[in-house]
Order: C-alpha cells, then sequence, then structure tokens
C-alpha cells in the first residue's frame, strides 16, 4: 500500500511525465494546488498552455527528476512509464505510475474541495474512476456551504474556544 497524497505545494515541485488527458488531470490538480508543475513529453497537447505550467518537448531524461518532489508517470508508453517509476523510486521521491499501481508508491485521491473542506477518496490505484464516482456522491450528499462553515470553526479555534459546529442541514 502506498502513500496517498492531498497535494500540498509545500511538498514541493511536481514533475508530470507524459502531454496527453491523464497527464493534464493530473498537471491540472497539482496546479490548483499552487504547485509549480513542470510537464515533460515529446508531445504535449495545447490544453497544458492555460495551466501556466512549464513544458518541455521532448523525451524524458532522469536528470528532469532532480528537482522534483513528486512524480507522476502518465505516458502511453509502459517503458516510459516503468523507466520513470524506477528513476523515482531510487531517489525515495513519492511516484504515481498510472499504468501500474503496483509500481506507484504514492496515490492520489479523487477529491472535493469547498474552500478549506477537502474530501478525499482513493482506491489505492485500484480503480481512480470508481473514485471519482464515490467522491461526486459524497459531495452530491454533503452539499454546499462548508466553505464558510471551516472558517467559522476556523475562527472559533483561533479564539480557543475549541468549539466545532457541528450543525446539520
Amino acid at each position: 500500500m502506498g502513500l496517498m497524497l492531498e497535494l500540498q505545494p509545500s511538498l514541493g515541485p511536481v514533475l508530470v511525465v507524459g502531454g496527453g488527458k491523464v497527464a493534464l488531470r493530473k498537471a491540472r490538480a497539482a496546479a490548483e494546488a499552487g504547485f509549480a508543475v513542470t510537464v515533460v513529453a515529446p508531445h504535449i497537447a495545447s490544453e497544458f498552455e492555460a495551466l501556466g505550467v512549464r513544458c518541455i518537448e521532448r523525451p524524458v531524461e532522469e536528470r528532469d527528476l532532480d528537482d522534483a518532489a513528486i512524480v507522476f508517470a502518465c505516458t502511453n508508453d509502459r517503458e516510459v512509464n516503468r523507466q520513470v517509476g524506477a528513476w523515482a523510486r531510487a531517489r525515495r521521491l513519492p511516484v504515481v505510475v498510472a499504468d501500474s499501481p503496483e509500481e506507484s508508491t504514492a496515490f492520489s485521491p479523487a477529491i472535493h474541495r469547498d474552500g478549506d473542506l477537502v474530501v478525499g477518496v482513493a482506491t489505492n490505484g485500484a480503480s481512480p474512476r470508481l473514485a471519482q464516482h464515490v467522491r461526486d456522491r459524497i459531495a452530491a450528499a454533503i452539499g454546499t456551504g462548508w466553505a464558510s462553515r471551516v472558517e467559522r470553526a476556523r475562527r472559533e479555534r483561533q479564539r480557543g474556544t475549541g468549539r466545532v459546529e457541528e450543525e446539520a442541514e
């Protein structure tokens, strides 16, 4: 079982290897969480430009991992993903190998955010689609408005009351 990562920019820069749809999802999630993201692939989809991430259009090299704190191997080439995973594991970097959960040392959960309320669902790589489905059901069940509740709870905690709002709707 790997480490489940809820992406936090304090972890450091993210390297995404791949330029397609899966890589785009990983890069978007990392960029939205405030990470510095570098994408490396021989061909990178134009949608990456809108993310404001650094794109390097060439095959990945081991040196690309030099500044990474987290690595996502998301190509459609099994051998490239295997090699990136091996490089990351040798450096003791958390790595998500998109096509091989058993080569991954970390898993990124399907995340629902409402302000600072974060709900994550993971299947340890068994089925990202199932994790997304469960996340969506949870989000629908709890509804909206949690951001303001979290903020009120934060203010109460800072005042030292320790009171946590538990109202149900």
